[in-house]
C-alpha cells in the first residue's frame, strides 16, 4: 500500500516537471516566433533600465530623449530577426528602422583612486586627450580638437562622472567607434544616436538568411551568385580604405543586409579591425604550441616553432575568409553560396588556389593571402556564371510564356 502511494506520488511529480519543461519550453519558442512577444518577455527589461538612469542623469544623449520622451515618436518594439547577441531589440521610427544595441563592457579603468581612497575622475579637458589618443592607438585616425570637442559634449553634461563612464564604454566598443569613424564610406550601420552604453543604428534588410541544407532544393541559384558578386565587392572597398585596409575576423553570409537605399553593409563591426592593428593583436607574442593558438576567429596567426610564441602577423587576408567560408561555407549542414552551384573547372581550381594561394599568388609576407590579381580572377568568372545564369532564366521564362499563349 505504502510502496504504490509512493510510485503514484513520484509519478505525479514526475508529470509535473514534465509540464513545467513543456510550457517553458512553449513560451520561449512562441518567443522567438513572436518577435513582438519575445521583445516584452527578454528586451523590455533594458529598455526600462536604460531610461530609469536617463531620470537620474546617470545616462545622456539624443537616444533618451527619444526613447524615453512622453511624446516618443518610436513603436513596433521587437526582438531582432538575427544577432541577438549584437542588437537588443528594434523599433521602428517614422517608417524607418533602428536597431539598439548595447556596449561592450571594459575593464579599462577611467578613475583612480586618491590618498583618501577617493575615485577621481579626469576633467573634460583632459576626457578630451583621453578620447584622441584612444582613437589614434586603436584605430591609426586622427581627429582634430573641434572634432573631439564636437563629440564628446554632445554627449555628456560638464563633469558628470556617471555620463562619462558610459560614454568611454561607447569609445572601447569597436562596433560603435567602426560605425562613427567609417560613416562617410557607409560600410556598417549609421550610428543614429546614443544613450548611456546604449546605442542604435540603421536596420538592415538581411540579403540572406541562415544556410542551411534547405538551400540544395531552393531555386535561388542567381540570387546566390549576385550576392556572392556584391559580398566582394564589399570587399574590395573594405581594403582601399583609407588610412589602411579593414580585416574581417568573422564572415557570415546572414550577417550581410542592405540599406533601404539598397546599399550592401556588413551588420556587425565588432570583429573588424584596422590591418595594423590586428597584425599587433596577432603577433604581441603570447605563448602557443601550434598555430592555432595564434588564430582570432577566422584570422590567422602563427606560431613561431622555435620560441613557442605568436610573432607573425596575419597570415589570411578577407578573400580568403571569403573563399572558405561564404563560397564554400562549413559542409553539408552549413552550405556556401557555391554549394550545389555547377562550377566550371576553371572557377573550381580558382576558389581551391584562393583558400591555399600557391607562392606566386600570395601577398608577400602573407602565407594563405590570395592577391588582388587572383580575387579580381574569381570575380570575373563569378560575373560570368552568374550571366549565363541569367540568360538561361531569363530563357527558361520566355520558354514558359510561350508555352502558355499557345494554351
Amino acid at each position: 500500500m505504502l510502496t504504490a502511494l509512493r510510485r503514484k506520488i513520484r509519478l505525479g511529480m514526475q508529470r509535473t516537471v514534465l509540464i513545467a519543461v513543456l510550457l517553458a519550453v512553449g513560451i520561449f519558442s512562441y518567443a522567438f516566433l513572436n518577435l513582438k512577444f519575445c521583445f516584452k518577455l527578454m528586451s523590455h527589461r533594458s529598455l526600462n533600465l536604460m531610461c530609469q538612469k536617463f531620470e537620474k542623469h546617470e545616462y545622456s544623449g539624443s537616444l533618451c530623449e527619444e526613447l524615453c520622451g512622453a511624446q516618443s515618436s518610436f513603436d513596433n518594439f521587437q526582438c531582432p530577426l538575427n544577432d541577438m547577441k549584437t542588437i537588443l531589440f528594434t523599433a521602428e521610427k517614422n517608417g524607418d528602422m533602428y536597431a539598439v544595441k548595447l556596449a561592450r563592457h571594459n575593464d579599462d579603468e577611467l578613475s583612480w583612486t586618491n590618498s583618501k581612497g577617493e575615485a577621481i575622475y579626469p576633467k573634460i579637458e583632459e576626457f578630451h586627450e583621453i578620447v584622441k589618443l584612444h582613437i589614434i592607438l586603436a584605430y591609426n585616425v586622427t581627429l582634430d580638437d573641434n572634432m573631439i570637442r564636437a563629440l564628446v559634449n554632445q554627449e555628456i553634461s560638464d563633469d558628470n562622472s556617471q555620463q562619462m563612464v558610459s560614454f568611454w564604454r561607447l569609445f572601447k566598443d569597436n562596433n560603435y567607434m567602426m560605425g562613427k569613424l567609417f560613416d562617410e564610406e557607409s560600410i556598417f550601420p549609421a550610428v543614429l544616436g546614443s544613450c548611456g552604453p546604449y546605442y542604435a543604428t540603421e536596420g538592415l534588410e538581411i540579403v540572406q538568411s541562415n544556410p542551411s541544407i534547405m538551400q540544395y532544393l531552393a531555386s535561388n541559384r542567381l540570387q546566390r551568385l549576385k550576392h556572392a558578386l556584391n559580398i566582394m565587392e564589399y570587399i574590395f572597398r573594405l581594403d582601399e580604405m583609407k588610412p589602411e585596409p579593414l580585416k574581417m575576423c568573422k564572415m557570415q553570409v546572414n550577417r550581410f543586409g542592405t540599406t533601404p537605399e539598397r546599399r550592401l553593409k556588413y551588420q556587425s563591426a565588432e570583429h573588424i579591425y584596422v590591418e595594423s592593428q590586428l597584425d599587433k593583436r596577432l603577433s604581441r607574442g603570447v605563448k602557443c604550441h601550434t598555430n592555432k593558438d595564434c588564430h582570432f576567429h577566422s584570422c590567422i596567426g602563427m606560431c613561431d616553432e622555435e620560441n613557442k610564441a605568436c610573432t607573425h602577423i596575419q597570415q589570411n587576408n578577407n578573400f580568403q575568409i571569403f573563399c572558405e567560408h561564404v563560397l564554400l561555407g562549413g559542409g553539408t549542414f552549413q552550405p556556401g553560396l557555391l554549394s550545389g552551384v555547377r562550377l566550371s573547372k576553371p572557377l573550381q581550381k580558382l576558389v581551391k588556389m584562393c583558400i591555399q594561394p600557391p607562392k606566386e599568388h600570395q601577398v608577400p609576407g602573407r602565407q594563405l593571402a590570395p592577391n588582388a590579381q587572383l580575387a579580381l580572377r574569381i570575380y570575373n568568372e563569378l560575373k560570368q556564371l552568374h550571366q549565363a545564369a541569367a540568360a538561361a532564366a531569363g530563357s527558361e521564362t520566355s520558354d514558359e510564356g510561350q508555352g502558355q499563349r499557345g494554351v
